[in-house]
């Protein structure tokens, strides 16, 4: 796959793609790149980040989801 099809993958497309062909370092790199270029705040909203009160709730929701995952064995 080339590094265009991998732009015009959206990101849960790549990291599906990466997780079915791990050893693709072409992909990797391009996720990697994807994630440092668009910034999200995962399980919020960004005006969370604002409240104190509101980041200290997503920061504990982020953990348990993590935590889940990492259970899972994600």
């Amino acid at each position: 796959m080339t590094q265009s099809n991998f732009d015009e993958m959206s990101r849960e497309e790549l990291r599906a793609y990466l997780l079915d062909h791990r050893d693709d370092e072409a992909a990797f790199h391009a996720y990697m790149d994807r994630l440092a270029s668009e910034p999200v705040v995962a399980h919020g909203k960004p005006e969370d980040l604002q409240d104190a009160a509101h980041f200290a709730e997503a920061l504990a929701r982020v953990q348990r989801i993590k935590q889940e995952r990492r259970n899972r064995g994600e």
